[in-house]
């Protein structure tokens, strides 16, 4: 028996009645299947419907049309309730400005999600979160306000946050949207890896060329339907994209004198940035 993608959209739409009565349309029609284990990017420009597609993946939003699985369960017959439980056991999510909160400590930030996880999980929640915390490198960090750390310490706090329950599923809205080139590189790279190890599925939600380039497939979201970024209708739409990056290699490599970081170095596998780059000419 061939098991159901951990994520399926068919047909998947979604419309908005204006004050004028008229309906817009915002996803048209996306067909989409993410395994365990996937790192897909969804690119597009702003207004393009990438929040929207977002927060329907996320459980947050409802579809008007087509339909959404989530390992195999068609999530449009669940209840607010049942649809809430799914969100909080089986999907993390991070965000472009980190979302912390301010007068709670890096450890109590990432402890929150545990306090409506199972029972275990609450009374594991210190000893889960800091071996979360190690796990990104912030052990010692554990008891200092978000205020006292630096912008890649906090994404890295809001990526320990997002994984402490183990998801399933991880949905990161432009994740280094609030980070330097370099730094948000090396975000990327410790959101793949723990996201790998644990077998869950990843989804980026980005307008920027070279974050999508990290992951193993890419699509562009233009229209309201989602094109292989490989297609002629890609190379077209992605011409027009603004807020492109320099190229991964320039950004990546070291200053004069100094030794490669793994977490800036290019990954061995780069080729797969090839599609997306040809799309900049």
């Amino acid at each position: 028996m061939v098991n159901a993608p951990l994520l399926e959209l068919r047909d998947l739409r979604r419309s908005v009645r204006l004050p004028s009565r008229e309906e817009l349309h915002i996803l048209r029609g996306i067909d989409l299947s993410v395994e365990s284990g996937d790192h897909v990017a969804i690119v597009g420009r702003s207004g393009s419907g990438k929040t929207t597609l977002l927060n329907l993946l996320g459980l947050i939003d409802h579809q008007t049309g087509g339909e959404l699985l989530f390992d195999g369960l068609d999530v449009s017959r669940l209840g607010d309730r049942r649809r809430a439980r799914l969100r909080g056991a089986s999907i993390g999510f991070v965000f472009q400005q980190f979302n912390l909160l301010d007068g709670r400590t890096a450890l109590e930030n990432v402890m929150m999600p545990l306090m409506y996880g199972s029972a275990g999980q609450f009374w594991r929640r210190e000893k889960l979160a800091l071996e979360m915390l190690e796990r990104v490198g912030l052990a010692d960090r554990a008891q200092q306000l978000p205020s006292r750390l630096s912008g890649g310490e906090q994404q890295r706090v809001a990526v320990a946050r997002a994984l402490v329950r183990r998801p399933r599923l991880i949905l990161a809205d432009e994740p280094t949207g609030a980070l330097d080139v370099t730094t948000g590189e090396a975000v990327m790279a410790l959101l793949d890896e723990i996201a790998r190890e644990s077998e869950a599925a990843l989804v980026t939600i980005t307008h920027d060329l070279q974050v999508a380039a990290l992951s193993r497939r890419s699509f562009l979201l233009d229209e309201g339907t989602l094109h292989d970024v490989r297609s002629d209708h890609a190379r077209e739409a992605l011409s027009a994209t603004v807020g492109l990056r320099a190229g991964r290699e320039a950004v990546a490599a070291p200053p004069a004198g100094t030794a490669p970081s793994a977490r800036t170095s290019p990954p061995a596998d780069a080729a797969r940035t090839a599609p997306l780059q040809e799309t900049q000419a």
